[in-house]
C-alpha cells in the first residue's frame, strides 16, 4: 500500500487570480464582438501588504497583481477569515488546461451525460491555487505537499464556477511553517460543485529545505501492481507552460514550472512540473473507470512526494482497495499513484466514489 507521507512537490508562486467584477481575468468579448482587455479598462492600484478579502471588484488585473502584490506570509494569515466570492476563468482556461494534460476525453469537448461538455473534476485543484494567488501570491520555493478535491456535481463548461475560501489552519512542524487553504465551489445557479483544499509549507531558511532535496537522492521503489488501465504522460515544457502560464510567478518571470532560469536558481537542473498535473492524470484514470460517477460524490486525496522534472515520464494507475455497501450504493476506495520510469512513486493517495451496485 502506498503511504502518503514523503517528500513534497516543490511549488512556486504559481497560481494567479483576479477578484473579478463579475468577470474573469484576461481578454473578453465586448458587446460589439471585439476583444477588450481588463488591463486597459481598469486602473491599477498597488495593493497594500495586508490581504484584501475576496470581492467582485478587482484592484488590478492578474498580470498586474503578480508584480504589485506582496507575497503571502505566515504572519498575515488570519485563520478562519473568509474570502470570496471569486470567479475562476474557466472558459478562458479550459482549452489550455486540457492541452496541458493531454486529456482528449469526449465529455470535455463534445456532448456529455449532462448535456454540454464538462470540465475534469481535477480542475478544482488549479482553481483553488489561482484563488489563493488572488489573495496573495505564494513565495517562490513554497512546497505544495497535499491536495484534496471533492466533487458533488459535474462542472459544465457553459457555467461559471464561483469560489469561497478560507485559511483553515496554520502551524509549525518539522521546522517549517505550514498553512491549509480550503475552497468551496458553486456555479452561478447555486449548484454545489465541490471542495478543493491545499496544504503548503513556506520556504525554509536558506532557500530549498530538506524536503526539496529529495530529487537528488536515490528514489525509493515500491512494488505495487495496478489493476486498471494506466495513463502514461511525458512532461514536455510546452505542456508544463500551458498548465502554469497564468500563475503569479510565471507572470513575473519567477516560475520554476515555466522559466528554466528560475528553476536553476532554485537548485534544479531544469524546470519542475506542477504537482497537480499528476492529479489530472489520476483523475483521467478514474474517469475511464467510473465514468459519470467520478464527477458526482467522489473524492481525490493526494500527497506530492518528490519533484518531477521536465522530460520525465509518469504512469498513473490505481487498484481497488475496499468496497463497502452504504445503503443503496457502494463506496469504493482505490489506491492511486503516479510513478516515474524508475518505479519511484512521485504522487500517492486515495480516490473514493459512490457507485451503483454491480
Amino acid at each position: 500500500m502506498h503511504g502518503i507521507a514523503g517528500k513534497a512537490q516543490v511549488h512556486d508562486a504559481d497560481e494567479s487570480g483576479d477578484h473579478s467584477n463579475g468577470e474573469s481575468g484576461g481578454a473578453h468579448l465586448s458587446a460589439s464582438g471585439g476583444v477588450r482587455s481588463p488591463i486597459l479598462e481598469r486602473r491599477c492600484e498597488p495593493r497594500d501588504t495586508a490581504f484584501a478579502s475576496g470581492t467582485w471588484h478587482p484592484l488590478a488585473s492578474p498580470a498586474i497583481i503578480a508584480v504589485t502584490m506582496a507575497d503571502l506570509s505566515y504572519e498575515k494569515i488570519e485563520v478562519g477569515k473568509e474570502y470570496g466570492p471569486w470567479k475562476y476563468p474557466l472558459k478562458e482556461r479550459i482549452a489550455r488546461h486540457l492541452e496541458a494534460v493531454e486529456n482528449a476525453h469526449p465529455w470535455h469537448n463534445e456532448r456529455s451525460p449532462w448535456g454540454p461538455p464538462v470540465a475534469p473534476p481535477s480542475i478544482l485543484g488549479n482553481a483553488a491555487l489561482r484563488f489563493l494567488d488572488s489573495i496573495a501570491p505564494v513565495p517562490p520555493g513554497t512546497l505544495h505537499a497535499k491536495h484534496e478535491i471533492e466533487t458533488a456535481a459535474a462542472l459544465r463548461l457553459d457555467r461559471q464556477p464561483v469560489g469561497y475560501g478560507r485559511f483553515a489552519d496554520k502551524y509549525e512542524k518539522r521546522g517549517r511553517r505550514w498553512f491549509v487553504f480550503e475552497t468551496r465551489w458553486r456555479d452561478e445557479t447555486g449548484l454545489i460543485i465541490g471542495k478543493s483544499t491545499l496544504t503548503m509549507a513556506f520556504p525554509g531558511e536558506g532557500g530549498r529545505g530538506k524536503e526539496e532535496e529529495g530529487g537528488s537522492q536515490k528514489p525509493e521503489v515500491v512494488e505495487v501492481k495496478g489493476e486498471l488501465t494506466p495513463i502514461v504522460r511525458t512532461l514536455k515544457q510546452e505542456m508544463m507552460t500551458a498548465y502554469s502560464e497564468d500563475s503569479a510567478n510565471a507572470l513575473r518571470g519567477m516560475s520554476i514550472h515555466v522559466q528554466p532560469e528560475a528553476a536553476k536558481k532554485a537548485g534544479f537542473e531544469t524546470t519542475v512540473a506542477q504537482g497537480l498535473m499528476s492529479a489530472d492524470y489520476i483523475s483521467e484514470v478514474m474517469t475511464l473507470l467510473l465514468g459519470k460517477e467520478w464527477f458526482e460524490n467522489a473524492k481525490l486525496s493526494l500527497a506530492f512526494l518528490r519533484p518531477v522534472l521536465c522530460g520525465e515520464t509518469l504512469t498513473a494507475n490505481s487498484r481497488l482497495a475496499e468496497s463497502a455497501l452504504e445503503g443503496a450504493v457502494v463506496r469504493r476506495t482505490y489506491e492511486v499513484w503516479c510513478e516515474n520510469v524508475e518505479g519511484a512513486t512521485v504522487t500517492a493517495g486515495t480516490a473514493t466514489a459512490l457507485v451503483r451496485p454491480d
